[in-house]
């Protein structure tokens, strides 16, 4: 009996290790790269094939593609860094750390870390002065 629980366990544990592997490709990778690919058709569909005049060069899907690409990664990545630097990503973060009662505790434990590192460098010094 203990040797069936055991073998559950572990095709559970594999089970949601698979589970979280598909996660992370598919929310960080396919996801992306498939909303990037919808977005891209829908504003080529939308703004040159049903619009009377369509540059020539823009035609082509893969041609559109390829301008939108060389300046919209770029761009994103500007705007990116700058709320990351300048922005509102700071007060987010802040606001996070002000909600998440594990962050409150993580935080309180640093400090009470820290202020005993204060005392045994002080104890220390003391000690090195004498």
């Amino acid at each position: 009996m203990i040797r069936i629980k055991t073998q559950l366990r572990k095709m559970i544990d594999k089970g949601s290790r698979q589970k979280q592997y598909f996660l992370r490709g598919h929310n960080s990778w396919f996801a992306l790269i498939f909303s990037l690919l919808n977005f891209t058709l829908i504003f080529y569909n939308l703004l040159f094939v049903n619009l009377f005049f369509i540059p020539e060069i823009l035609k082509s899907y893969s041609i559109f593609f390829i301008i939108f690409g060389s300046l919209y990664f770029p761009l994103a990545a500007i705007i990116g860094w700058l709320d990351f630097k300048k922005g509102t990503f700071k007060a987010e973060q802040e606001l996070s750390l002000e909600i998440s009662p594990i962050w409150q505790e993580v935080f309180k434990k640093l400090t009470n870390l820290e202020e005993a590192n204060r005392v045994i460098l002080s104890e220390l010094q003391r000690k090195q002065d004498e």
